[in-house]
């Protein structure tokens, strides 16, 4: 039981600073500060996120090492080169779907986490026990890679929104004005944040003062959605 808690109490510890990070790098990109508004509950709410995605990783790594590895230690010739070819082309559809995506950040912190294991494992002032850990490569992707992730997540969402990718406009209703094509951030403790593309700036309103919130999928007639 004291086990379990001990585990508990770590995924939420991750949690927090990985929702922490990506929040940082989220709200940083428009200059505003989200811990001077959000509330631990919002932070663990986008660690789960990150919880979820290492949870991900660690099945992946796991499934496709212990389906590969007796193939290339098999003795028969046949099944190993089947298990090169194989190990090939999921390195090469992995390194197509992040050209595809332009998520080469990933890729350098990749390398880093991989030059930080290394590291590790030829350092001779590292703990013995360390360097042989079997969690040495998961602790790496927890602490390295993940955060680097989470960081990067949160600017590229963020850049989207600046960039006018976002899905949805936003038409704000206030006393005697009414602002339209603008999008929608998110909400900063009483303030919703609402970016301005032809101006290129972020604005905060507080809720109080809003009388009506408009979001309308771009290039649809639909009914707009109000709060």
């Amino acid at each position: 039981m004291a086990e379990v808690a001990g585990w508990g109490s770590l995924l939420a510890t991750f949690g927090l600073i990985q929702g922490a990070l990506y929040l940082r790098a989220f709200w940083s990109y428009f200059g505003l500060d989200p811990f001077q508004f959000v509330a631990v509950s919002e932070l663990a709410l986008a660690g789960l996120v990150a919880i979820g995605f290492v949870l991900f990783l660690m099945l992946v790594a796991t499934l496709f090492g212990g389906w590969m590895e007796p193939k290339l230690t098999n003795g028969n010739s046949k099944a190993s080169v089947l298990g090169k070819v194989l190990a090939a082309l999921f390195f090469g559809a992995l390194g197509a779907l992040i050209w595809w995506i332009d998520a080469w950040p990933l890729v350098f912190g990749m390398a880093l986490t991989v030059g930080c294991i290394v590291v590790v494992q030829f350092v001779p002032i590292v703990p013995r026990a360390i360097r042989e850990s079997p969690w040495i490569a998961y602790i790496a992707v927890w602490v390295i890679y993940v955060s680097f992730a989470s960081s990067w997540f949160g600017q590229e969402r963020a850049r989207t929104i600046v960039r006018g990718g976002a899905s949805y406009s936003a038409t704000l209703s206030l006393e005697g004005e009414t602002q339209r094509d603008l999008t929608l951030i998110g909400r900063l403790g009483d303030s919703y944040v609402l970016w301005n593309l032809a101006r290129r700036s972020a604005v905060l309103v507080p809720v109080g003062d809003v009388k009506r919130l408009e979001l309308a999928r771009k290039g649809t007639s639909g009914a707009p959605t109000g709060e």
